[in-house]
C-alpha cells in the first residue's frame, strides 16, 4: 500500500513578489434581504416584513422571496421627511396622554 502526499503548489513569480493573479474583490449585492434591511433600519424583522408587504419600503418579490433593491432603498431613505421639533413634541405629548389613560395595575393583580 502506498501513501500519496500532495505537495503544495509553488507560487508563480508574481505571487512570490506579493502580486496575486486572483481577484478577491468583495462582492456587492444589488439587493438587500429583508433581514439586512431590518438591520439597516434598526427595526424588528416582523416590522420590516409588514412595511415591505404594505409597500412602504420599496421591494420586489423574486422567486417567492422579498428583495429590496439597494438604490431604491437608499433613495427612499433620502426622500423621507425630517422631523421638526414640533413633530417630536407632538409625538411625546401623544405618548404621555396614552400613558395617563392606561389603567394602573396593582402589584400581584
Amino acid at each position: 500500500m502506498s501513501t500519496v502526499i500532495p505537495f503544495p503548489q509553488r507560487p508563480t513569480s508574481t505571487e512570490a513578489e506579493g502580486i496575486s493573479n486572483t481577484r478577491n474583490a468583495p462582492v456587492v449585492s444589488a439587493v438587500y434581504t429583508v433581514a439586512e434591511t431590518a438591520e439597516i433600519l434598526r427595526l424588528s424583522l416582523g416590522s420590516t416584513y409588514a412595511l415591505v408587504r404594505s409597500g412602504e419600503i420599496p421591494a420586489l418579490k423574486l422567486g417567492g422571496r422579498w428583495v429590496i433593491p439597494r438604490g431604491r432603498l437608499h433613495r427612499w431613505l433620502d426622500d423621507l421627511p425630517t422631523a421638526s421639533v414640533e413633530d417630536v413634541e407632538r409625538e411625546l405629548a401623544a405618548i404621555e396622554r396614552r400613558e395617563q389613560r392606561r389603567p394602573r395595575r396593582r402589584n400581584g393583580a
